[in-house]
């Protein structure tokens, strides 16, 4: 059975059960700073469970899409650990719990994909009596029903929050696989077992627990459940995920339709044969998961960078290019990105339109780790050469420019040099904790109730509060939820309001909002116990600041429409920054933009500024507002019903920011250059209305100012620039001779010594020079490789050996003995030394004392 059908299959059983279907959302989590990634299927519905929102159906079902950064360096070792991967889920708030969410998870897996009763055995907790009498009526016996602990069969919402017992269904392959042990079954720890696998977790969310660990029941119980399509497909399909007698390989979710076309095409790509060799189906597996991982991230918005999720994008992709290098040097991981658009392309169309840019991107990214392949290889042969590599070093040279560990243990075994692997592993190991911890749960303390924003409309509300809580490190400050609000949070890339909040005559700075869920928290800058749930207060929003990001908010949309007219529909948004005083936009471009095109989309930008065009909102399905022609961003959350922003009828998009009614309140936009920022993301900062106006003043001062010293008209300086610059290009290049004359001895006091058969030379330049080993070098020129130069300029010095000396005399050496006559400091290493902080009028006997320890050192070494 194709993944495709099973896909399919799962999201109308649960339809025909009342369920709500509902679309993937974006691996970018909305309003919720606690996470990387969507790293399961309940993420998006994170407010429903927490009574912070009304769902839209009390039932619904998603085929979602995750990421979980955690196994990415485990990927490849097993059949069944993924980055990327499709998560089936069916929820209910509120609606029905064990007894239905039991049922319809064993009539879906026994009647839909007709998989063997016998193999399915099911996982609860030690205390959940209901979830065992429900498994048997089903008809599963009682030994295949196992009970575990809360290491096992409990979910928690993070420290405090809903959380509640959860029954995993386990597929057996077979005693085959197994450790053969009478007590083998689900979760068994006996090395090398692979026999059991889990498929399905379905989650009982029916506490909420406090910071003293109480647990008190919730009004309403909810169900949340994942299935991995990728696993069920290989279950279904007969594709073991577990290593098969003899130490066979597992191939399992890799042998399915989601990943073959992948693995075929890597194979070809490298000459590489896929199931012959365990080491190369490591690699093919690797590259097939992170090709799918890279694709998907990008298409829904990130991009390579050294911080977040750019970070993690990046890692993935060095991953898989060491991978690649292993199955020789055709491999490339960006040439899977067509076949990842094509595998996903009628799921997930973002994959497909982007793919060119995507496979840009990842191209890019290839050179990039080449280089940093280069530099990990010269750091790596500089810490050998100490003779000592410390697991630290090692994981260092991994996490910063991805260089593999296994690489790094491998070259200096080369060399007689021995890395602790195990303390290495330890360090990684950590990193992978520090990143589940980043990926998933709720954090506390989260606010109970939603927040109604009405800032749209209103700039001032008097409102109640909910919650209040005070900010660690801070006591002067609090973090305050409210019934509702006119303070727009920072979302969408448009700045959070500021403001005040103001009560019995008192008033407080409101200095930051974000989301939280669909709660809204205010950074007040008001000690925590002046304000209590249900305090009255009025909401004030800073209203010439909210116009100014507004003015930018909206110039952006002229901007991205201006952009896709002049350039093609390829330059895709790839974020922004809306603040009050700029606006930076970052859109998908293989290249820098012509002079010619920057001015068109600069003219296009302030002419339909000045057509004065009315902003029109609208609330329409999903579906209608695209046909339409909005432009959906990666970064929004959308809903059944989405809010479209258009600017009469040539700039449309999906946006729930804030905007001017019309574009000429907008005044006027300038643009600077585009600029890199990544492979194959562009970068244009703008500025607008006022802060326009006064970049454009500071423009006419500056200009104002250099005519004057130039004494030249405005349309004269261009000219008048490049005369000057072409003056001090000749002017340098004259300096340039008359320092290679100095250096060579034209002019230079240049004094020798010969002890026993090595040249000695002292030079004097003048003070300003910075360059002192040039004149260090060409004095060498006239030693034949058989000598020692000191130059002094001022109270700096340089020392440069002869490179055939630079054994017998260290250069540290050298300038040691040096200083201990003219003073100062310093230090070298190999053949070059400098120092400074000298006595210009000892200079004499240190070069008479440097000879005396020449000398005597050369005496020794005879």
């Amino acid at each position: 059975m194709k993944s495709a059908e099973i896909r399919q299959r799962f999201l109308n059983f649960f339809k025909e059960r009342d369920h709500k279907v509902l679309p993937s959302a974006s691996l970018i989590p909305f309003g919720d700073p606690t996470l990387l990634f969507v790293s399961a299927g309940m993420v998006p519905f994170k407010p429903f469970f927490l009574g912070q929102a009304k769902p839209p159906h009390p039932r619904a079902t998603t085929v979602q899409k995750v990421f979980r950064s955690s196994d990415i360096d485990v990927v490849g070792h097993d059949g069944h650990h993924l980055t990327f991967f499709e998560m089936l889920g069916n929820f209910s708030f509120g609606e029905y719990f064990k007894e239905k969410a039991i049922a319809y998870a064993y009539e879906f897996l026994i009647k839909e994909m007709a998989l063997e009763r016998g193999r399915l055995w099911a996982g609860i907790h030690n205390e959940d009596d209901e979830s065992f009498e429900i498994w048997k009526k089903t008809g599963i016996p009682e030994a295949r029903i196992r009970r575990f602990g809360d290491e096992y069969n409990f979910w928690a919402a993070g420290p405090t929050g809903p959380c509640g017992t959860d029954s995993e269904v386990h597929y057996d392959w077979g005693e085959e696989y197994g450790c053969r042990r009478p007590d083998c079954g689900p979760n068994c720890e006996h090395p090398g077992c692979d026999r059991f696998l889990e498929i399905w977790n379905l989650v009982f969310i029916q506490w909420d627990r406090d910071q003293a660990g109480h647990r008190t029941p919730l009004a309403s119980k909810g169900i949340d459940t994942g299935m991995s399509l990728e696993r069920i497909t290989a279950i279904v399909d007969g594709f073991t995920t577990a290593g098969g007698p003899g130490g066979r390989s597992p191939s399992g979710v890799f042998e399915t339709d989601l990943f073959q076309p992948l693995i075929r095409h890597f194979a070809e790509e490298t000459g590489k044969a896929y199931g012959d060799d365990p080491p190369t189906d490591v690699s093919l597996k690797v590259l097939a998961d992170h090709a799918r991982g890279a694709t998907m991230l990008m298409a829904d918005g990130v991009a390579p960078s050294n911080e977040g999720r750019g970070y993690v994008l990046r890692r993935l992709i060095r991953r898989a290019m060491v991978h690649a290098r292993r199955l020789g040097p055709a491999g490339r991981l960006s040439s899977g990105v067509p076949i990842v658009a094509t595998i996903f392309g009628d799921v997930y169309s973002e994959a497909r339109k982007q793919a060119s840019q995507i496979t840009e991107v990842v191209r890019s990214e290839e050179e990039r780790f080449s280089i940093a392949l280069r530099q990990g290889m010269e750091r790596l042969q500089g810490l050998i050469d100490r003779k000592a590599l410390t697991s630290e070093e090692v994981f260092y040279l991994h996490d910063t420019l991805g260089f593999p560990v296994e690489l790094s243990a491998e070259l200096a075994q080369e060399q007689g040099v021995a890395v602790d692997m195990t303390a290495v592993a330890a360090l990684m190991q950590g990193q992978r904790e520090r990143s589940r911890v980043a990926t998933g749960g709720f954090t506390a303390p989260l606010a109970g109730r939603a927040t109604r924003f009405n800032g749209y409309d209103q700039l001032e509300v008097d409102t109640a509060l909910t919650d209040v809580f005070a900010v660690a490190g801070d006591p002067e400050q609090a973090d305050v939820f409210l019934e509702e609000t006119p303070f727009y949070a920072e979302r969408g890339g448009q700045t959070a309001d500021t403001g005040w909040l103001t009560w019995d005559g008192e008033k407080a700075s409101v200095l930051d909002v974000q989301p939280q869920g669909e709660a809204i928290r205010h950074r007040v800058a008001v000690p925590p116990d002046r304000l209590k749930p249900g305090d009255r207060v009025s909401a004030v929003v800073d209203a010439p600041r909210r116009q100014a990001i507004a003015r930018h908010h909206s110039a952006t949309h002229l901007l991205h429409r201006a952009l896709r007219d002049v350039l093609g529909e390829q330059a895709i948004q790839a974020g922004s920054s809306v603040q009050p005083d700029y606006a930076t936009f970052d859109f998908r471009f293989p290249r820098a933009l012509t002079a010619d095109e920057l001015d068109r989309v600069f003219r296009l930008l302030n002419d339909k500024i000045r057509a004065d065009l009315l902003r029109r909102v609208e609330e329409l399905p999903l579906e209608q507002a695209i046909a339409t022609g909005a432009v959906a961003l990666f970064d929004e959350k959308y809903g059944d019903l989405v809010r479209v922003v258009s600017f009469g009828d040539w700039a449309r998009e999906l946006c729930g920011g804030t905007h001017v009614e019309r574009t000429g309140e907008i005044g006027i936009a300038l643009i600077s250059s585009d600029r890199s920022i990544g492979a194959g993301i562009r970068r244009i900062e703008m500025r607008a209305g006022a802060a326009a106006e006064r970049r454009v003043r500071e423009y006419e001062r500056v200009l104002t100012e250099l005519g004057e010293t130039l004494r030249a008209g405005l349309s004269e300086l261009p000219s008048r620039v490049a005369t000057v610059q072409a003056e001090v290009k000749r002017l340098e290049k004259e300096i340039a001779k008359v320092r290679q004359r100095l250096a060579a001895g034209g002019g230079a006091q240049l004094e020798e010594a010969d002890v026993d058969g090595v040249r000695l030379f002292l030079q004097r330049v003048d003070a300003g020079e910075r360059d002192l080993l040039t004149f260090a070098d060409h004095a060498l020129t006239r030693a034949n490789g058989n000598g020692v130069a000191i130059v002094v300029g001022g109270r700096n010095f340089a020392v440069k050996v002869a490179s055939q000396l630079a054994d017998r005399l260290p250069a540290n050496d050298l300038v040691q003995a040096f200083r201990q006559v003219a003073g100062g400091k310093g230090g070298g290493r190999g053949p070059v030394g400098q120092g400074g902080g000298i006595d210009p009028e000892r200079v004499d006997d240190a070069f008479k004392s440097l000879q005396d320890y020449v000398r005597s050192h050369l005496k020794g070494d005879r």
